[in-house]
């Protein structure tokens, strides 16, 4: 194995750092687009994508979702003009999340919030995942709208989007955002995430699609007699590392983590299933249909069968992290939003990367494209008149202020000397004093920046990104809508998951997939597909 070195380490804020989920969980698919234009109207084109116009990035960014770099926090933050805006009404908004601990009353940062955006704002939080869709649900059923609704995919999407929420396409679309600096800020992929019948119906919080990050214990790796870091050529040489970061004696393993969630794509990356979905010629063929799929499953069961991986990974996957952080495990299989988080939080542990190979040896295996933005959701408005839209436009613009801006500081961390410091001129939380609740979801760049740490590890994530998102494979069904993917595919995201961990820990045979896979198609892949297919034919 050749020997080469990859510093990381990043800034990654925000409410989540998402992990990857089983190919056929709900969360995998894009928001959806309905297949038939809305009635009247024309398909538009995306928001141009413009760069704020603040402080030049040490590492320029792209349309495509390549994070800007930058070394530092400017000493002297731009201020945006046209805040505060004009005093408006208040507003309300319903997002995932949870509400800050301290309340306004209490918090002197809301205060402040309040004053330099120049409205108050009431946000409801309704936690994540189930919980929050079962409030959306609730509160589209009740009628009683908020200003602002994190919108999740729900059945009939496409009509409930016409009922109750506006069309922002005219508003938006080309150079029409230009009237919103921030949000033309966002990469163009994120716009596909809140496009349904071709038309713009919210803004969706930015991240890079990069995909699956395979993160590495550089510490743990010289321990171990490697060298801090390594580069692999083929899939012998990952099964060579696995081998040789293993010491069951000494308990010590190569990895750990839910290997249904996390070892199946790493290997799925390198034999080259397609990304959830391919697109044969207008004939959509799921992954879990291919003989690249069948290949992953054999080598993450030679994988699984030699030890390579702690042997609670299938029972106890959430304790991952402490495995690694305690040097049971080197490498930590996670979604890129969460690389830079751990490279500050365990600065020991000396963060490094490994690029995966593809399993032929045939060079780097293509990244598979993560959605452009936080778990395929998008913060809607209710209907209103074109006034107070564009208030709303402008209060989401505000607080997607970009990086280098005081409204960015203002947003993500209150006041000086209050809720944050500078510390040799970064700024620096102070616990326990928490920031305004914000709206998070709602183009808030602050996960698609790079900045903090030493001049290499900025350099190293910004060059991660710039190779393999041009060259990544992007999800064909991405921002088209299945009406049976999201009414019935989440039922059967459990027999997807029992049928790898029994192959995977030797109770079945791969022979056997190909049973599962047909009664797959027949209850919902065979519609799932068609569907798929007439919404890019008529896209």
């Amino acid at each position: 194995m050749r020997r080469r070195s990859f510093l990381t380490g990043a800034l990654a804020t925000g409410a989540l750092a998402t992990g990857a989920v089983a190919p056929l969980s709900a969360c995998s698919q894009a928001t959806p687009t309905s297949p038939e234009p809305t009635s009247g109207s024309t398909r538009a084109a995306a928001p141009a994508f413009e760069p704020f116009a603040g402080p030049t990035p040490d590492l320029a960014g792209t349309a495509e979702g390549v994070a800007p770099g930058f070394y530092h926090f400017p000493d002297d933050p731009i201020r945006r003009e046209g805040y505060p805006l004009p005093q408006g009404p208040s507003f309300t908004g319903l997002l995932q999340g949870v509400a800050p601990p301290t309340p306004p009353s209490d918090n002197r940062n809301y205060a402040e919030a309040f004053t330099t955006l120049g409205t108050t704002y009431d946000l409801s939080y309704a936690g994540y995942a189930a919980d929050y869709l079962s409030k959306f649900q609730v509160t589209m059923a009740g009628g009683d709208l908020p200003d602002l609704c994190m919108v999740v995919p729900v059945a009939q999407l496409p009509s409930l989007l016409e009922q109750k929420f506006a069309d922002l396409t005219d508003v938006l679309s080309g150079d029409n955002i230009k009237k919103y600096p921030a949000l033309a800020n966002i990469p163009t992929p994120t716009w596909q995430i809140a496009t349904v019948n071709g038309r713009i119906w919210g803004v969706a919080q930015p991240r890079p699609p990069a995909g699956l990050v395979v993160s590495t214990s550089q510490l743990e790796m010289e321990a171990r007699g490697l060298g801090r870091d390594v580069t692999l050529r083929d899939g012998a040489d990952f099964v060579s590392l696995l081998k040789d970061l293993t010491n069951t004696g000494k308990g010590q393993f190569a990895m750990g983590a839910d290997p249904v969630t996390w070892l199946m794509p790493i290997i799925q990356t390198m034999v080259g299933t397609p990304n959830v979905w391919r697109n044969d010629n207008g004939t959509f063929v799921h992954e879990i249909e291919t003989e690249e799929m069948k290949e992953a499953l054999a080598r993450a069961a030679e994988i699984v069968r030699a030890g390579y991986l702690h042997p609670q990974s299938f029972s106890d996957p959430t304790l991952n992290q402490s495995w690694w952080t305690t040097g049971v495990t080197v490498l930590y299989s996670q979604s890129y939003a969460g690389w830079g988080a751990l490279a500050r939080a365990n600065p020991t542990m000396q963060v490094g990367n490994l690029d995966l190979p593809q399993w032929s040896g045939d060079g780097f295996a293509k990244v598979r494209k993560s959605p452009a933005g936080y778990a395929d959701a998008f913060v809607g408005l209710k209907k209103a008149s074109d006034d107070r839209i564009d208030q709303l436009l402008k209060i989401i613009d505000y607080f997607a202020s970009p990086f280098g801006t005081q409204q960015y500081l203002d947003v993500s961390y209150g006041i000086e000397g209050y809720s944050y410091t500078r510390v040799d001129g970064e700024p620096v939380r102070t616990p326990d004093t928490p920031v305004p609740a914000g709206i998070s979801y709602a183009g808030a760049n602050s996960l698609a920046v790079i900045y903090g740490g030493p001049k290499e590890m900025v350099d190293a994530q910004h060059a991660y990104l710039s190779r393999v998102i041009p060259d990544g494979v992007a999800n064909p069904a991405q921002g088209l809508y299945s009406e049976t993917a999201v009414t019935k595919q989440a039922s059967s995201a459990k027999e997807y998951s029992d049928t790898v961990r029994n192959i995977l820990q030797g109770r079945q045979q791969v022979s056997e997939w190909d049973d599962y896979v047909k009664r797959w198609k027949d209850k919902l892949g065979n519609a799932m597909a068609a569907e798929y297919a007439e919404a890019a034919a008529s896209a």
